[in-house]
């Protein structure tokens, strides 16, 4: 067997191809001249993403992927380099983190190994380990609306192992803690178990897990003053701990007090919030972990919700901020100024009563973040930021003269991940194409639509029919930009909890487009393509097509994401793309089951396969150019 410092290197080098493969699949312009040159970079990106995903694919067959069997034993220097991958993986620092799901695993494997060996020090490092695992996969899942409870389960698993670390903090229990390492993982998660608070599943009343959160947080922030833990823990750095945990208190509040404390506990978070301004005074040499911008936030927020100041100061206090922060910061502190300080301002406004200033700071607000995003590398902090491009798309403001909320989605894709961005573009063009084929030749398909009850009114609405197939083509993967680390999963195969993430976008989109006037009619198109057309398999197992009035534009919608899908040879090139006619074979096998016959049977035209082919080659080069010229805008 290979020993565990070779091992170690091989992982190295996995995880150098893994962060260089996020990098290429979303390229920036820097040294691109123009829209040729920009199609033929992602060409190669991708070429390139295909063989260092193979290699890592490879070195985790090779080297991880065993330790995860169930009925593997573990030897000593297994349950070693699982803790050190795992450790290589993620910084709870600076939020950057490469395969969480991989941690996950690895964690839940740890915990296993540690129960067996009944070592005190396996059973509190494993459960340190699975706390920061939970916490990252409840990151990932809360997003998912309303497809989160998996985030229930993330949390309750990870409250246990907490749960189980805090009873060291028993004196008597303490004193059985073999090392200082072991001690100081007890002590950070006194403090870091509130990460792990998510209640909305109703298992805890709002007043009682707010008073939860808040006396964790306080027996945290009094250890610092018990002198047996200073005793005892004399090499720990309680400066750094009083700090945290002041910051944990103060950012309580966050999305404008989403959380609902009461005016009494908001009064109290205030007091801490003043503890900690002063409590950096008094230590400049954390102030990196909290700088003077993030504090005059806490400040201005804590400050009005608990009735110190007005509305209008903490909206001036926000304005500032944004204005004086550095917009090329990507790291998490960065991410604070650039999108927590707009976020709470959109929080702040009454959606039925704003003003034109207020409009004007929507307006640059949507332009700075689409630009944030694409500019933002595609390293470790992707997840973190996704958080914020959730809340902010579940929250969104349409303002006139300003980004209407369809584009946005689109500036989104386009900035994350370019080509889901152009995929869409595809499916929207193929779409229109067979739809208007359809009108063409079987309107009665379409009765329903529009109010359009007979074949002869659907073709006097030909026009909004296409334009309705286009425009649900073109939003049927908004849910993608929820799960864009899963889709930028190039360099390994899928676990189960990426392939359930991946199954998500559907319905996780069709809730988004639902919120809006402008693009709930799209709702149904984005959460059944991927659903058969006999409703005998796909997903979401709980819709049936033959139910929607919309029925056949998704057919429609299913077969253009096949086709673009499966022909794809640059966002997909680490596969390789089908030619038109191997696909239009896999389409005809499924007839009548996956896909809609009379969809199908418009393949048996060879001028509309003429027309399709035309439409992936020509066509897409056009995406591309579009591409090309909406990222030089950002």
């Amino acid at each position: 067997m290979m020993d565990n410092e070779k091992r170690i290197a091989e992982l190295t080098k996995y995880i150098e191809r893994a962060k260089r493969i996020l990098v290429l699949s979303s390229p920036t312009l820097d040294k691109i001249n123009n829209e040729e040159d920009y199609r033929k970079h992602l060409l190669e990106s991708f070429g390139e993403i295909g063989r260092l995903g193979q290699k890592n694919i490879e070195t985790l067959e090779e080297h991880f992927l065993p330790l995860l069997d169930p009925d593997r034993e573990l030897a000593e220097d297994d349950v070693e380099l699982l803790r050190t991958f795992s450790s290589m993986l993620i910084d709870t620092t600076s939020m950057e983190n490469i395969d969480l799901p991989l941690i996950y695993l690895q964690a839940e494997r740890l915990m296993e190994a540690a129960e067996k060996s009944g070592s005190i020090r396996d059973k509190v490092l494993a459960a340190d380990n699975m706390v920061i695992a939970s916490y990252m996969m409840i990151n990932i899942s809360i997003r998912l609306y309303p497809v989160f409870n998996d985030c229930f389960r993330y949390r309750d698993v990870g409250l246990e192992a907490a749960q189980s670390l805090l009873e060291y903090l028993d004196y008597d229990k303490f004193l059985t803690l073999p090392d200082e390492e072991c001690r100081e993982k007890v002590l950070v998660n006194s403090r870091y178990i509130r990460s792990l608070f998510v209640w909305d599943d109703g298992k805890y009343a709002r007043e009682e897990a707010n008073r939860k959160d808040l006396d964790m947080l306080k027996r945290a922030l009094a250890l610092a003053d018990d002198p047996f833990y200073r005793e005892h823990a004399s090499e720990y750095d309680w400066d750094i701990h009083v700090f945290r945990t002041l910051q944990y208190l103060s950012d309580f509040t966050e999305d404008n007090n989403k959380h609902q404390f009461n005016q009494e506990q908001l009064e109290e978070i205030y007091r801490y919030t003043l503890q900690l301004v002063e409590f950096l005074k008094a230590h400049p040499e954390l102030e990196s972990g909290c700088p003077p911008i993030e504090q005059q936030f806490y400040m201005a927020r804590n400050s009005y919700l608990s009735g110190h100041s007005n509305i209008d100061d903490y909206r001036k206090a926000l304005l500032k901020i944004m204005e004086e922060g550095d917009r090329h910061d990507f790291t998490a502190r960065g991410m604070f100024v650039s999108l927590t300080a707009p976020l709470e301002y959109i929080f702040s406004l009454d959606k039925d009563n704003i003003t034109s200033e207020q409009e004007d700071v929507i307006r640059r607000i949507y332009i700075d973040i689409a630009s944030y995003a694409y500019h933002m590398p595609k390293t470790g902090v992707l997840s973190f930021m996704l958080t914020f491009i959730s809340d902010l798309l579940k929250n969104f403001i349409e303002v006139p003269g300003g980004m209407p909320f369809r584009s946005m989605c689109r500036r989104l894709i386009a900035a994350m991940h370019p080509p889901t961005y152009v995929h869409s573009l595809n499916v929207a063009e193929i779409a229109k194409f067979l739809g208007n084929e359809l009108l063409e030749k079987r309107p009665e398909l379409f009765s329903g639509i529009y109010g359009a009850e007979d074949a002869e009114l659907v073709q006097s609405m030909q026009d909004e029919i296409e334009e309705f197939i286009y425009n649900s083509a073109l939003m049927h993967d908004v849910g993608k930009i929820f799960i864009i680390e899963t889709i930028l999963t190039y360099g390994r195969r899928l676990v189960m909890t990426e392939k359930d993430f991946i199954h998500t976008h559907t319905r996780v989109g069709a809730s988004l487009l639902q919120r809006y006037p402008q693009t709930s009619e799209y709702a149904d198109i984005a959460l059944a393509h991927h659903r058969w057309y006999d409703d005998s398999q796909g997903y979401p197992e709980n819709f049936r097509i033959a139910d929607s009035k919309y029925k056949t534009i998704i057919s429609i919608v299913q077969a253009a994401d096949c086709i673009d899908a499966a022909t794809d040879r640059i966002g997909r090139s680490y596969k390789g793309g089908l030619s038109l006619p191997a696909v239009i074979d896999e389409l005809r096998q499924g007839s009548g089951t996956q896909y809609a016959p009379f969809v199908v049977e418009l393949l048996d035209d060879t001028a509309v396969t003429d027309r399709l082919h035309k439409i992936l080659t020509e066509g897409r080069d056009e995406n591309y150019r579009l591409t090309y010229h909406l990222l030089e805008k950002l």
